[in-house]
């Protein structure tokens, strides 16, 4: 994976982590998006451990997972960002 691709994902997941009030690493969130915020987290452990299957398995379930997120525009969002972030793990994986 090219570094400048790996940083500005992983920036992504940060800001989607930050944006839904959840730490970059800590405890477990049980509010509504709680679950959502488990597979962020989970992703970006996997990006920063570079196991590709759970990093690319991990958005996908947090892209399922944006119906917690009551803003219909933050929804749209955050699922169009998870899209690109799913879109760039496939372009890592094939080149």
């Amino acid at each position: 994976m090219a570094t400048c691709n790996h940083n500005n994902d992983l920036k992504s997941l940060d800001d989607l982590i930050a944006g839904l009030g959840g730490a970059v690493s800590g405890r477990q969130t049980t509010g509504p998006c709680g679950l959502l915020l488990e597979h962020l987290q989970a992703a970006r452990r996997g990006l920063l451990g570079s196991t590709r299957g759970e990093y690319s398995l991990n958005l996908e379930q947090a892209k399922e997972s944006v119906a917690c997120i009551p803003d219909k525009h933050s929804r749209t969002t955050t699922r169009a960002t998870l899209q690109g972030l799913i879109d760039s793990s496939a372009a890592s994986s094939a080149g």
